[in-house]
């Protein structure tokens, strides 16, 4: 079982919205290119590289608005 695959079994979900260029600098990523975060009850982890990255913090994170 891939990374990805353990994130999806584990509920979490493919975020789709803008990451800003300061979530990379934070994490001093190379390859922001690569990058494909999943999000569970605030919690964003990235699988695009081997680092794996993971923040609680939503700073950079485009927010949405809950509309129900």
């Amino acid at each position: 079982m891939t990374y990805k695959q353990r994130l999806k079994s584990e509920g979490y979900a493919r975020y789709r919205g803008a990451v800003d260029a300061s979530v990379y600098e934070y994490f001093n990523c190379d390859c922001s290119w690569k990058a494909e975060w999943y999000l569970k009850d605030g919690h964003y982890r990235c699988c695009g590289c081997k680092e794996k990255c993971e923040t609680r913090e939503p700073d950079g994170f485009q927010l949405f608005l809950d509309l129900n």
